[in-house]
């Protein structure tokens, strides 16, 4: 009972955020403002990886199911926000359960899952108290910059023969979960039914402990990272952007409101950023 109410009074607030400019049942209809549709997908429940869990169910009394479930509605929700200046975001936490249910669920049986080598790492974070929310856009350690690359275990080799030795391929490179459309069908089938112009897959919601070795000797030793795997497409079928952002946190932040309040807007908004081709936070 105590969790089937936890449940519902989480979705009756997450409705009451959407609501604000919408009605639920009709949010995935336009409105006539001129902007474009974007149509969000939540990542799949086998999507979410999380070594974390126990300290915030602990910190928390919420069960492991609730904090899967808080999280996705949690970005799903902060993305449509990101969306609002620039686009009509479209939620499926807006429509009725058992139809969002049944929508998710042909989606997903649409699309395969490839991990595919990161194009740059995209690190965001909250300044000090008092300054705003500013993306840090770092490059990838195969940027040849010294600096970025000394320390980590990042390594490509190829497989073959070097120095008489026969040498197995290995691949230490830093990969994100990339969407890929199985089903011809599926962009006709959403495009004839929502008419968007884009499509934001929220793929993988990855919470882990380790830190980043870059800054373990450094002031800002991150015990914790959110890394936010994710693809845009046109309704075309056309990969526009794809990628995984992070936002790293110290160990002892447990308190799941807060973890999403301090972290999930900025990353929303440099997912939504890739579409509009700006840096959305630092325009703000």
């Amino acid at each position: 009972m105590k969790k089937i109410l936890i449940i519902i009074t989480f979705f009756a607030a997450i409705t009451t955020v959407f609501s604000q400019n919408t009605t639920t049942g009709d949010a995935l209809h336009p409105d006539q403002n001129g902007k474009h549709d974007v149509l969000i997908i939540p990542f799949e429940s086998k999507m979410y990886l999380s070594d974390i869990d126990r300290d915030i169910a602990a910190k928390n009394e919420m069960s492991f199911d609730d904090i899967k479930a808080k999280f996705r509605a949690a970005l799903d929700q902060n993305i449509f926000i990101a969306c609002k200046p620039y686009f009509n975001p479209l939620s499926f936490y807006t429509i009725e359960p058992q139809e969002a249910q049944k929508e998710l669920s042909y989606i997903y049986n649409s699309v395969g899952y490839k991990y595919e080598v990161m194009p740059e790492e995209e690190v965001v974070k909250k300044e000090n108290v008092g300054t705003k929310l500013i993306g840090k856009f770092k490059k990838s350690k195969r940027s040849g910059d010294p600096a970025s690359s000394a320390g980590t275990e990042e390594e490509y080799i190829e497989a073959g023969v070097q120095n008489g030795q026969v040498v197995s391929q290995v691949d230490n490179r830093e990969k994100y979960m990339n969407t890929k459309i199985s089903n011809d069908n599926l962009l006709l089938t959403l495009n004839k039914k929502y008419q968007p112009s884009y499509y934001i897959f929220v793929n993988e919601l990855d919470i882990k402990r380790s830190a980043d070795k870059r800054y373990v000797a450094s002031s800002e030793q991150y015990q914790r990272e959110i890394k936010v795997h994710y693809t845009i497409f046109d309704n075309g079928g056309k990969e526009v952007s794809s990628g995984a952002v992070k936002a790293r946190f110290p160990s002892g932040q447990n308190d799941i409101d807060n973890i999403i309040k301090t972290h999930f807007p900025l990353i929303a908004q440099t997912i939504v950023g890739k579409i509009v081709g700006i840096n959305v936070a630092e325009a703000k």
